[in-house]
């Protein structure tokens, strides 16, 4: 026993007055059952003479302040040691904790006891203990300080040790060891302070304008500017062959290990930050889809103009005005728009800036963004493959168009319109892109910045037009297994195949001659992709709504996870056929949860994210909707 087991010794004298040593065991078979509190005055010992030879251990000899708890009971985290029953424990609070408690150590919510969070000042208050008693702290196995509370600022993740002495009138009367997970606390935005939005926000304005080379040397090897982050998303979103990180279940896996990128790089910039989520369910509730881009969050100073009212669509005033997108980015990416913009290459906007708008291809746009009603439908799913679909679709908010919109192609803008045309007109910009990568729709090689618009457009090519008929360019691009579309009467085309998936010349209800123009209708709109804001095309990482989207749907995911239904099916289908939605498929991430220096794949990421996992380095603060309950709509992880 004269083994230092875990480096740490709950110590309070020099000798023993029995001639061996006293051990507090509480293990897994005493789980259900009280903690065990051992009456040390039997053993003709006092507290107080224990300080060098006292150890707290487990059943099977280990150190249990350096066992991981097994599970989420309260023994695992907690042991007491003291000389009648006694309540002392520890609360561990910071000035986000003491107003709003973190939803831990209860049944389906995160498992840890105890939870502090790196490079923010911490208090640690010694509660339920004697009056009149002096406290003594003793932390990682060093001497931290007294009283009945004291102030601690961890600078590392993981398990962190601490150990609280109790004495009244000079005689030591308890002892109490509990284990502390530090984990960086994800926030939604609106209840971030001031300071710690700012610091966010100042951190990625600085990875805005600081270059990947320069920032690594300033910030440390985690550091990545903007622009990195947007041509890896273009080069996973924007290519020819297929969408890797979109349309499949790659996009829940990839998006969460990019944020997780992102917020590590903010963190090499300042390591107090962690990434806010923006919850949009409060917008869907309590605003409609004409007033919702008035929600305080796009004051200036915060997200900035969600529908920017002058030609280049461009947020003017604030912190995020005139953002930058890349000009001349042929030597940094292999991918760019005619104009050599960093942007998709179907989207040959010139505009040299981040754009918005509140359009959709000539119509006001009827959308808002999602609610708590798709979030109620996403936790009802009984499979990944179900929850990753619903999780990359209506619970994904709709923001990527909402905020996105788009511009400048050939159709003539209307304010008003039948309701019917909406569902195709969201659907365009996606159907478009596809003729572009079947390579019916084709963009110039190069414009100078200062060639018009109209002269440097995306457009079907002859052969598209004249060397097919409409309808057989629209199935071999995909089209026609996707589109919902409608007549001038507004009634949607119910059938575009027969029952052998072969086209249909002639429509259900039409003649010939007004099935050709209905075909040939939708290719000529489907040919002019037009321009698109910056969210709604492969470099939407260029807007802040992009970073502050994703751990809102990751927060989703957490709390589907945490659940633990056992009749939830993880199985990951491998039969996607575009690379990057497989479960072996490689994603383009490393070091994000160890120092291997070895690219994880999808499988590795869906471990390495599961939210009750000790390595995963974030947590969010709760999983409360309240403003879902007010409108009669309760979500539930409850098996």
């Amino acid at each position: 026993m004269g083994r230092r087991l875990g480096g740490f010794l709950v110590a309070v004298g020099a000798t023993l007055a029995i001639s061996s040593l006293i051990l507090l065991v509480i293990g897994p078979e005493n789980l259900s059952s009280p903690l065990r509190i051992l009456n040390l005055s039997e053993a003709s010992v006092t507290l107080d003479r224990m300080a060098s030879s006292m150890m707290i251990v487990a059943p099977d000899g280990d150190a249990f302040l350096d066992d991981e708890p097994s599970n989420d009971s309260d023994e695992t985290y907690r042991m007491r040691l003291a000389e009648e029953k006694s309540s002392l424990d520890v609360r561990v609070q910071n000035r986000y904790t003491l107003v709003s408690p973190l939803q831990t150590g209860r049944r389906n919510t995160y498992p840890w006891r105890y939870v502090a969070e790196p490079f923010r000042k911490t208090t640690l208050t010694a509660s339920e203990g004697r009056e009149n008693a002096w406290y003594k702290w003793v932390i990682d196995g060093h001497d931290h300080g007294y009283g009945s509370s004291v102030d601690v600022a961890w600078t590392s993740l993981g398990w962190k040790r601490v150990a609280l002495i109790e004495k009244v009138n000079g005689t030591t009367t308890c002892v109490v060891a509990v284990k502390v997970m530090v984990k960086y606390v994800r926030r939604e935005i609106r209840t971030l302070a001031d300071r710690d939005r700012e610091t966010f926000f100042q951190a990625v304005m600085i990875m805005q304008r600081v270059p990947t080379e320069v920032g690594t040397r300033l910030y440390g090897n985690k550091y990545r500017s903007k622009d990195y982050f947007n041509r890896i998303h273009l080069y996973y979103g924007g290519t020819k062959d297929c969408d890797h990180w979109h349309q499949g279940a790659g996009f829940v896996t990839s998006h969460m290990a990019f944020t997780l990128e992102f917020e590590q790089s903010t963190q090499s910039i300042s390591p107090d930050i962690s990434i806010p989520y923006w919850d949009f369910t409060i917008e869907s509730t309590f605003y409609d889809p004409k007033t919702w881009r008035s929600s305080p969050v796009f004051a200036d100073d915060w997200f900035g103009a969600a529908a920017p009212a002058n030609p280049l669509r461009t947020v003017v005033r604030g912190r995020w005005a005139f953002v930058r997108a890349m000009t001349r980015s042929q030597n940094f990416s292999d991918i760019y728009n005619s104009y050599g913009v960093l942007r998709a290459p179907w989207n040959n906007d010139p505009t040299p800036f981040m754009t918005r708008h509140n359009k959709i291809y000539g119509f006001e746009n009827n959308m808002k963004p999602s609610g708590c009603k798709e979030y109620a439908f996403a936790m009802k799913k009984t499979t990944w493959m179900a929850m990753s679909r619903q999780l990359n679709s209506a619970a994904h908010g709709h923001i990527h168009e909402t905020v996105g919109g788009s511009w400048n192609h050939d159709v003539d803008d209307a304010n008003e319109v039948d309701p019917a045309v909406f569902t195709f007109a969201h659907e365009i910009q996606a159907l478009s892109k596809e003729l572009w990568r079947a390579d019916y729709v084709v963009c110039p090689v190069f414009c100078t910045m200062d060639t018009p618009w109209r002269d440097c457009q995306c457009q079907c090519t002859p052969r598209s037009r004249t060397d097919a008929p409409s309808y057989r360019v629209l199935d071999d691009a995909g089209v026609l297994s996707a589109v919902h579309y409608y007549d001038h009467d507004h009634h949607q085309i119910e059938k575009w195949k027969d029952l052998n998936g072969t086209v249909l010349h002639r429509l259900p209800g039409y003649t010939t001659e007004e099935s050709n123009h209905i075909y040939d209708e939708l290719l000529d709109i489907l040919c002019s992709p037009g321009h698109i804001g910056d969210m709604f095309q492969a470099t939407s990482t260029n807007d802040i709504t992009f970073w502050v989207l994703h751990p809102t749907v990751d927060r989703l995911w957490h709390f589907k996870r945490l659940g633990k239904s056992g009749d939830f099916d993880e199985t990951w289908d491998p039969y996607h056929s575009c690379y990057g939605h497989n479960p072996t498929d490689i994603q383009p991430f490393k070091n994000l949860f160890d120092s291997n220096d070895a690219f994880y794949t999808n499988e590795d990421l869906y471990e390495y994210l599961r939210p009750d996992s000790d390595g995963l380095p974030y947590m969010y603060d709760n999983f409360r909707w309240p403003h879902c309950e007010k409108i009669g709509i309760t979500l539930s992880n409850e098996p």
